[in-house]
């Protein structure tokens, strides 16, 4: 993966040139597997995103009449490039690029909004009985010491914790671990303040780890792992703990990564993302854009049904 950056006198965008899909959350595995079949090159490719980061984030930065100089920059590494792609894109985004010939795809996530609630017992109050009950036993855990540590709370200790919890998940899924014990050592020195990091313990035993980002706004949920298996732990660390956190801080959303319709009985609402791409190969850009055409249609029918599945009182 190698990073291109683009700048004119008062903006700048960042793309990289990748040989692969890893790490994106918006699939086009598929897309590559149709160029091969067909004897053609799907990689490089041009992909503007936070790496290993399912939110939606500004790509365009600076003065907005001169989000076309950039973008044409953008567009020449098209010349040794089989596709673009633009990844959560904000709203301004989405318009910007659809009228300069990119194609909108839909995706959507699940986000807890906290609607000004005092407390946890505040939220659950606003949830149909049986459901608030089940999170109440869920959360009983009561041979578990559970510690929320950020800002001065951090240490460098934590770090390794954190880096060990997240090769245990990644054994778990078989999955590749992108990121180095370096990674986590810079990010809990540099943004103790900007990261949540719960740990729970038993007999004084660390027995599980998760990590959350934050800002002024949000609280995002992004790895966690565990030594033992305690039954719907995962769920208070990644989810209970995260939505506290949210209430607390009186932060708006809480964004609990990509996928899990699980996370719709713990009040977190489907919401759409977008995403969009430009492919140069006009006729895989027709049958591309056919294929997304008919991917909306599907995910506005699985938003309106889980939506009806959310716990909330009517």
């Amino acid at each position: 993966m190698r990073k291109i950056d683009f700048k004119t006198s008062d903006a700048s965008l960042t793309t990289f040139s990748k040989t692969h899909s890893y790490g994106e959350y918006i699939f086009d595995w598929e897309w590559a597997r149709a160029y091969e079949q067909n004897r053609l090159a799907y990689y490089p490719k041009l992909t503007s995103m936070v790496p290993f980061t399912p939110a939606t984030a500004p790509h365009f930065h600076g003065n907005r009449s001169q989000w076309s100089d950039l973008l044409h920059q953008h567009d020449e590494h098209l010349k040794v490039h089989s596709s673009a792609h633009f990844l959560f894109t904000t709203p301004d985004e989405q318009i910007f690029l659809s009228e300069n010939g990119y194609l909108l795809r839909d995706s959507f996530q699940y986000h807890f909004f906290n609607d000004g609630y005092q407390n946890f017992e505040d939220f659950l109050l606003c949830l149909k009985t049986k459901k608030a009950k089940n999170i109440r036993l869920e959360r009983n855990h009561p041979s578990l010491k559970i510690e929320r540590l950020t800002g001065g709370s951090i240490q460098e200790e934590h770090s390794r914790e954190m880096y060990d919890f997240y090769l245990l998940t990644l054994e778990e899924k078989k999955a590749i671990p992108y990121l180095t014990q370096d990674f986590f050592r810079l990010l809990f020195q540099n943004l103790p303040n900007n990261i949540l990091y719960v740990r729970a313990s038993t007999d004084e035993k660390l027995v599980a780890g998760a990590l959350f980002y934050y800002d002024e706004e949000k609280i995002y949920g992004r790895y966690w792992g565990s030594r033992v298996f305690i039954p719907n732990l995962h769920f208070e660390l990644c989810y209970y703990q995260g939505i506290e956190f949210c209430i607390e801080k009186k932060l708006k959303v809480f964004e609990a990564g990509a996928q899990g319709e699980h996370k719709i009985a713990r009040g977190f609402k489907p919401v759409l993302t977008s995403s969009a791409h430009k492919i140069k190969h006009p006729e895989f850009s027709r049958a591309i854009s056919n294929y997304i055409r008919d991917e909306r249609v599907q995910v506005a029918q699985a938003m309106a049904e889980l939506t009806k599945l959310l716990p909330f009182k009517s």
